[in-house]
């Protein structure tokens, strides 16, 4: 299963909700709420590069996979 850190990491820099991530992100209110729930499906690469850039991190530092199935 996919561990999902961008809350954690955007409270850090004083972004406390999926609305401030899109607005420092310069996207949809959409797409920002599905990163803050952690909805990563069809996420685009330039989307990833946006968070990394933003929180000063790499993709590794807030999307990782703790090695548990949902199976």
């Amino acid at each position: 299963m996919f561990k999902n850190r961008i809350p954690e990491l955007a409270e850090r820099i004083g972004i406390s909700n999926a609305y401030q991530l899109g607005k420092a992100l310069k996207v949809s209110p959409t797409l920002s709420a599905r990163l803050w729930s952690g909805d990563f499906q069809k996420i685009g690469i330039d989307t990833l590069h946006k968070l990394c850039d933003l929180f000063g991190c790499q993709i590794s530092d807030y999307l990782f996979y703790d090695g548990n199935s949902l199976l």
